[in-house]
This record gives C-alpha cells, structure tokens and sequence, in this order.
C-alpha cells in the first residue's frame, strides 16, 4: 500500500491543563501524506547525539522537518521555542545528508535548513495567517509551484540571508525566498504548508512525489 516511509518531526508544546511537554503533529500530514501512498513516521523528540542511532534504526526513505517552534535564536517572549529541537533537528539533517535521502523543510523546516546552510533569518509582521502570491524564478523550474500560498511565519528569508548552495526557487513579493533546492543533498524548502490546505492542492501533491520519488 505504501511506496515510501517518510520521517517526520514534530511541534514541542506545553500542555494547558497539566504539567506535561507534548510532541504534536497536525493530524493533516497523515491525511495528506497517506492520500500519496506515503506512510508518515512521527520522530518523538531525542538527544541530539542520539539522532544518528535513530536514523540508522528506521531506515527511511526521506525526512520531513515541520513547522511549530521558532528557532530559538530568533524567538521573542511570545513564542516557544525548543533548543532541544532544533538541535536535534540539525543532527536528523545531518543524517539525512550524509545517506542521501530527500528532504523537505516546511516552514520552520525551511528556516531551519537555511540555518544549517550558514543563511540567516529575519523577523517581519503581518504574514502570519494570510495568503500572499508565489513568484516562481524562471532560472530552475524543475519544480512546479502554486501561484498563491498559505503563510503562517514570523521569520523570513530575504535573498541576501539565503544559505551557501541553495538555489532560490521562489520568493514573495518583499523578495524574500519561499522555495530553495539544494542538489547534491537532495534538500526541499518551502515555506508554506502543504497540509494546511483543504483540499490539498495539486501542485503541492505533485511537488512531495516528485521530491520523494513515489
């Protein structure tokens, strides 16, 4: 029934109620990555050091890293950011690189990847809960793209922070990138979220099967 087994992680969060800090994963990644014969693999949070244990125990056929937390060094008071995250994040990138297996950065996953690449972020107001349009770059278009995407971030890319070796696919109307691909490591950004539309659009179907080869 499934062609591939895709890791992906989750948001860190604090329980309202009780003393508890939770792994959350929106139930629409399974909805949507089911719906392309992909079978998601929930990561739980673990100790950076333990990133290379995990990855070489389930051996999968490509990592997601998802939206939630801000990176801790650009997080105000309002937000909740997971050193622990992000550490282990960068290892599971690490991982992933070094086997050569696809991976897609949505969001926070972007921002994260941009990081890991030497890139910087910059914080911006307004774009969290809108939608805005896509200007797809004509120099690379392996990859097809909507014209109108979902937003729901606080950090952006503007070009000039964009990280060593990756090439800008895409980018809003302020110039600052919304797509970027990195060949030889086989890495995906983009920073709106797929699962987050209802229906799922065709172009963000089209993009996480050819990224993932299904």
């Amino acid at each position: 029934m499934f062609k591939k087994r895709i890791g992906i992680t989750q948001n860190i969060i604090k329980h309202p109620q009780h003393n508890e800090i939770m792994d959350c994963l929106d139930i629409n990644w399974a909805k949507l990555l089911n719906t392309l014969n992909i079978l998601p693999i929930p990561l739980p949070l673990m100790p950076a050091n333990s990133a290379q244990g995990v990855w070489n125990e389930l051996s999968l056929d490509g990592l997601i890293l998802s939206g939630g937390n801000t990176l801790v060094d650009y997080a105000e008071a309002a937000d909740y950011p997971s050193s622990e995250r992000d550490e282990y994040e960068k290892a599971l990138l690490k991982e992933a690189i070094i086997t050569q297996t696809p991976i897609l950065g949505v969001c926070r996953g972007f921002q994260l990847i941009n990081i890991f690449y030497k890139g910087k972020l910059e914080r911006i107001k307004g774009h969290a809960g809108t939608n805005h349009n896509l200007i797809t770059q004509s120099s690379y278009n392996y990859f097809k793209f909507p014209s109108i995407v979902n937003s729901f971030h606080n950090c952006a890319v503007p070009r000039k922070f964009l990280g060593k070796g990756l090439i800008p696919l895409a980018h809003d109307n302020e110039d600052n990138i919304e797509a970027f691909y990195h060949q030889k490591d086989k890495v995906l950004g983009i920073m709106w979220h797929p699962e987050r539309m209802t229906p799922p659009l065709k172009s963000d179907c089209e993009l996480i099967k050819l990224h993932f080869k299904t």
